[in-house]
């Protein structure tokens, strides 16, 4: 019998019940129905990450509950801290299998603070995108929509104890979010309850390598929430290398798609562009994003990312002055780009890299 099966925990998880759910278990185990309120707000607006916190329980009661259930989705393996102050966290689910969450700390353009995490929606990923050490760890099974949602609380918890809380949410964590959409406007409907962590809409971000199908539903069960597509490349031949689900949605499918959104949303799209150097980063290339993305105007924002090796990654990071050089051309040629160097490199934060670590 794998090792990994010996951390099975076959008790289901408080956070995956909806008020409905408590107060039927509330009175089916003869407890007056504010309880099962008591419990849904500790859990979701003081986001408690084990029942000793919930002390307007009583205490027998806390001790029948743990018998039966655990109380997050998720444990913690590792937690990391950068130099930075960005954090990343090892999630352990149930059946063993592990998953990544970043927070970032920043601020924004007005000083206020901002407090990003990013989540990951699948263990491992289908897309197998060449440049992503998720992407080249093969795919393990879709998360749930509470294993989405706890991600946040985790960090939201840790917030709190400073005095602080989280401010935005993006999916571009370990994933495909399109391939499970199900659970990932689950875990949205959760972040956005208005009982819960009341985030809104608009401080949340779901990016995509471009699942045309579901893009083209997106704003049906996303409503205000913020989109990104992962791009890469301008044409066909070198985003295929790159993103290989390019060869069942190429570049014109999946533009006219984000045409449409943004035609029928008015709202703005971000275009993620890891640079890779000798790759995607020359000036030919950049002229090909100029022309495909120029006709959205206003509402295309692009965001280059210069690559974050990983140990079996074979390409070279574009930065510095080639960095430079390729968003001045993109600006030059009436784009908004902004280059967003990655956090946290000295704890592995990038997409994939600790679960990469942790299993070499």
């Amino acid at each position: 019998m794998p090792a990994r099966l010996a951390l099975l925990d076959s008790r289901p998880a408080l956070s995956d019940l909806d008020g409905t759910t408590l107060e039927h278990w509330a009175e089916t185990n003869g407890q007056p129905r504010y309880r099962a309120r008591q419990l849904y707000s500790a859990l979701h607006r003081r986001y408690v990450q084990s029942l000793d916190e919930v002390t307007e329980l009583p205490v027998a009661l806390r001790s029948a509950l743990v018998q039966d259930y655990r109380v997050r989705t998720l444990e913690t393996r590792v937690h990391l801290r950068s130099s930075d102050r960005s954090e990343k966290v090892l999630f352990g689910l149930a059946d063993g299998q592990t998953v990544e969450t970043v927070l970032i700390r920043g601020r924004n353009a007005g000083g206020t603070r901002r407090n990003t995490v990013c989540v990951s929606s699948q263990v491992g990923c289908p897309a197998g995108c060449t440049f992503c050490a998720t992407g080249l760890s093969g795919f393990g099974r879709n998360l749930t929509g509470s294993e989405i949602a706890d991600q946040v609380i985790y960090f939201a918890h840790q917030l709190a104890l400073e005095g602080d809380r989280v401010t935005n949410v993006v999916y571009m964590g370990m994933g495909e979010p399109l391939l499970n959409v199900g659970a990932v406007s689950a875990s949205v409907e959760r972040l956005t309850d208005a009982k819960g962590i009341n985030l809104g809409r608009r401080s949340i971000t779901i990016s995509t390598v471009g699942i045309v199908p579901q893009l083209r539903r997106f704003s049906e069960w996303a409503g205000q929430t913020n989109l990104a597509v992962s791009l890469h490349a301008p044409n066909d031949e070198l985003r295929s290398r790159l993103v290989p689900y390019n060869r069942h949605f190429p570049i014109a499918d999946l533009i006219a798609a984000v045409r449409d959104y943004t035609d029928e949303t008015r709202r703005r799209v971000s275009f993620e562009y890891v640079l890779l150097h000798g790759v995607n980063d020359s000036m030919e290339i950049g002229r090909g994003l100029v022309a495909l993305l120029k006709p959205f105007g206003g509402y295309a924002h692009v965001n280059l990312i210069p690559w974050n090796p990983f140990r079996d990654g074979h390409f070279v990071r574009s930065e510095g002055p080639d960095a430079d050089a390729f968003a001045g051309l993109l600006r030059a040629g009436g784009l908004r780009a902004t280059i967003r160097y990655s956090r946290g490199l000295d704890i592995s934060a990038a997409c994939g890299q600790l679960r990469e670590r942790r299993s070499g």
